[in-house]
This record gives C-alpha cells, structure tokens and sequence, in this order.
C-alpha cells in the first residue's frame, strides 16, 4: 500500500497503479529527470481520496516541494479534475485551475495531468496505444475489436446470466492493450513491463502534453 512507501524525493508523482509507476519511471528516465522524482502508487480513483491525507501526514512529506497528480480521465476528463481540486481544497492544499496547470501556495507547489490528454476521455492505455499507432501490430488489434464488436452483445444493464449470452469487453482500452502485447515477439504481461521494454514510442507527439507537465513540475 501506498502509506508503507518511504518518502525519498522532494518531488512526487502520484499515480494510480503499478503499471503508471513503471510507466512513469521509464518515461522520467527517458526525459532525463529520473533523479528528480517519485512516482507513488496511491491507488484509483476511490483509494485516492483516502490515500491522499495518510499521505499528507507520512513521513518526510515535510521535506516534499512538489508534486503532481496524474489520473486517469475514464468518462469524463472534466468530472475527474473536479474530483481532484475538491480533494486538495479539502486539505489546504494549492489548486490548480485547470489540468496541465501547477501551482503554489506557501512552501508546495501542486499541479493536476489528467489522461489521456487533459481533455478527453480515456487512461494511461490510450496514451500509450496512441504512440504505436502506425505499427503493425496495431492495425491488427482494430481488427479484431471490430470483430468483438460485430460479434458480442453491448453491455445494457444488468449481464443476462444465460451462459450462451457473450458480452464485449466493459474496458475497451485494456482489452486492446492486452492484444497489442499478445501481438509481440516477445510477450510481457503488463503495460509497465511493456513501457520498461521500450515497446511503446517515448518520441511520439502524443506525448507531448505529458513531457511538458513533467519537465514544467521538476523546473
């Protein structure tokens, strides 16, 4: 769990799950700040709230400068950064006014990266898909989730319990993330391990938003 992580760094990246952790730490590496900051596993979104104050109160957190909060956006980019600016007005802490933003107040400084992009729906999935777009693979998995599309029923309340009723996956992103790492040479389990490989484009344009954040946070 999140409040047995030692405080290391004086800045913090604070993430949803072990994936964006190994994510993040190839990605900080890539950019060259690894040395800077640490991300945190704080849990999604219903663990984030009630990790967020145990983290406030952890050891060495005094001696953090900043820290920024990526979270996935899921349905609604706009719903999860209100979501977040509630949680810091709660604990005093500084509120960005809108995502991609960081700023100060008193002796710490806070900023907000919502994925995919800030303004969109979607995670940290998205993103990465979104930079091997024009592999081969890729083109592959479309076809294929369109044939999950043209073959399953379409999740409309409750699951009918008739075991011959087949339902498309309820998350579509990990559904093609998992058929891009099937497609490999070589198959690694999880999309951290998959980043930490080199499996995914660190130099696409995608990326941008997420370098500017970052590079913005450890200036």
């Amino acid at each position: 769990m999140m409040m047995n992580i030692t405080i290391k760094k004086n800045i913090l990246l604070l993430v949803e799950g072990r994936d964006e952790v190994e994510f993040f730490e190839a990605f900080l590496k890539y950019i060259g700040v690894q040395d800077n900051v640490q991300p945190i596993e704080v849990g999604g979104k219903d663990k984030f709230k009630n990790e967020f104050p145990a983290l406030l109160l952890s050891p060495n957190f005094s001696a953090v400068r900043k820290y920024g909060i990526v979270r996935d956006a899921d349905n609604s980019a706009d719903n999860t950064f209100r979501s977040v600016t509630g949680m810091l007005s709660r604990h005093n802490q500084p509120v960005p006014k809108a995502p991609g933003e960081i700023i100060s107040s008193d002796d710490i400084t806070a900023g907000i990266f919502i994925m995919p992009g800030n303004s969109e729906e979607g995670m940290l999935e998205d993103l990465c898909l979104s930079t091997v777009a024009n592999h081969p693979v890729s083109s592959c998995v479309d076809v294929y989730i369109s044939c999950l599309h043209d073959n399953l029923e379409h999740e409309k309340g409750n699951i009918s319990k008739d075991p011959y009723k087949y339902y498309f996956p309820k998350n579509e992103a990990k559904a093609k993330m998992h058929a891009f790492l099937a497609g490999m040479n070589k198959f690694v389990p999880s999309l951290g391990i998959a980043a930490k490989k080199g499996y995914f484009n660190f130099d696409s344009g995608t990326l941008n938003d997420i370098k500017m954040f970052l590079q913005k946070l450890v200036a």
